[in-house]
């Protein structure tokens, strides 16, 4: 064992070269990692893990700064407590399960490599499920950083944030990279049935989807029936797949001429409430760099690129998208609409209607999207996140309605806000065109 520090050291040779775990402590199925975790508990000790230069080169991985994983390495519940480390990579070799499982953590600090894996199983699952010794099961105010996440397999994801058995709140989660054949990002409240993921930083600025084929998700916010997915911040970049492959021939990695995945979609969002900052590469079928769900509502997406556009589901279309540039007149204008039926403004961004004919009409209305809860049923402390009282969510109110009796004018306009609606009643049908505002 080394001499007393305030860290317990884990090297690519250890311990045999002097440090007090690594690949060569006896029986270990994680490169020396969970025992040395394990030890972090009882010696009360942060952890700091060697790293080195990996890669590709030539052909040939580098093997000298591997950790290799043939079980699953589990995290337990932390407080106060930090691991970190240089840019090792974690190879996990396991069939099933993730590589790593964070479970529940309040004021720690995480910096973990590369981390691969072939499984089916997210690479990297942060899921409190067990209670720590405040008996809360939660992840709140820490902080996670990861250089890359790569899942290798066809159904795999690589950062999955679950609060299905507890919530995950006040924290921030940064990967330098995803790379991914299904999900880079997955954030699941269990389709609503499970606990808040709230008030958290979520940035990753290289969402690597190259290896990909179709059916894949750059980031996933939320699945069917979620509700708890709320006030968030997301930031990151997503490239559609390219089919890349290594070149045997080559020694190098090729893609795809031409290539567009099926179904590849860039985000895909079922939340409510949230600010994203966005950008997106590569072709992809057109609508599916964004994809709004029905369940979603209220989320602002930021864009700097969108060169594929968006699909809005929504059952309440109040998400809205801000491009980084005028999109003027390049938005959809509906079809001139029928006498006395509401034309909903299903375009994300706040449309100015400008009325190219009037027509014969005697009566418009308007009608706003109706509010969505302002408020949130409990505040984000624990006390009141796991052990408060009960509390109604606060209603939202109705969608309300203006009237104006009276005719259209040639050059009139007036403004939609995603979400809001009108209907005309007339004898002879007016003409209209739309135009995006900033």
């Amino acid at each position: 064992m080394s001499p007393r520090k305030p860290f317990i050291p884990v090297t690519l040779g250890g311990p045999d070269d002097g440090g007090d775990f690594g690949p060569n402590t006896p029986d270990t199925l994680t490169g020396g990692l969970q025992e040395a975790v394990d030890a972090s508990r009882a010696q009360c000790r942060d952890v700091y893990d060697w790293g080195g230069h990996g890669g590709l080169h030539d052909g040939v991985g580098n093997p000298n700064n591997i950790y290799f994983l043939d079980e699953t390495l589990r995290i337990p519940w932390g407080q106060d407590f930090r691991m970190d480390g240089g840019n090792a990579l974690f190879a996990y070799r396991g069939t099933s399960g993730p590589a790593i499982h964070i479970d529940s953590q309040m004021n720690c600090r995480y910096k973990l490599g590369l981390i691969t894996s072939n499984s089916p199983d997210p690479v990297v699952l942060i899921r409190p499920e067990n209670p720590g010794p405040d008996d809360f099961v939660v992840n709140t105010a820490s902080v996670f950083d990861f250089s890359a996440i790569v899942s290798g397999h066809l159904e795999g994801t690589s950062l999955a944030l679950d609060t299905s058995y507890g919530p995950i709140v006040n924290s921030t989660f940064f990967a330098e990279e995803t790379n991914s054949m299904k999900r880079g990002l997955y954030v699941t409240d269990a389709g609503g049935t499970g606990y808040s993921f709230s008030n958290n930083t979520v940035r990753i600025p290289y969402g690597n989807q190259y290896h990909a084929l179709k059916n894949c998700v750059g980031l996933q916010l939320g699945d069917p029936g979620s509700t708890k997915i709320l006030h968030n911040v997301v930031e990151g970049s997503y490239h559609a797949p390219r089919g890349a492959h290594f070149d045997e021939k080559q020694k190098r990695y090729i893609t795809l001429e031409n290539y567009v995945g099926e179904e590849a979609i860039g985000a895909l969002i079922h939340a409510q409430r949230n600010v994203l900052t966005l950008s997106f590469f590569g072709p992809r079928q057109p609508g599916y760099d964004v994809v709004f769900e029905t369940g979603s509502r209220d989320n602002t997406v930021f864009v700097m690129t969108l060169p594929n556009g968006i699909t809005h589901r929504s059952e309440a279309p109040t998400n809205r998208i801000v491009p980084n540039w005028p999109v003027g007149f390049d938005v959809e204008t509906p079809s001139d609409p029928a006498s006395g039926e509401w034309t909903i403004n299903r375009t994300a961004m706040t449309a100015q209607i400008m009325i190219v004919q009037p027509g014969v009409v005697t009566s418009y209305t308007k009608v706003d999207a109706g509010g969505s809860p302002q408020g949130h049923p409990h505040n984000l402390s624990l006390v009141d996140t796991l052990h408060g009282p009960e509390r109604p969510a606060p209603t939202p109110h109705p969608r309300m309605e203006q009237t104006f009796e009276g005719g259209l004018a040639t050059g009139q306009s007036f403004m939609l806000e995603p979400g809001d609606g009108i209907q005309l009643t007339y004898a002879t049908a007016p003409s209209w065109r739309w135009k995006a505002l900033r």
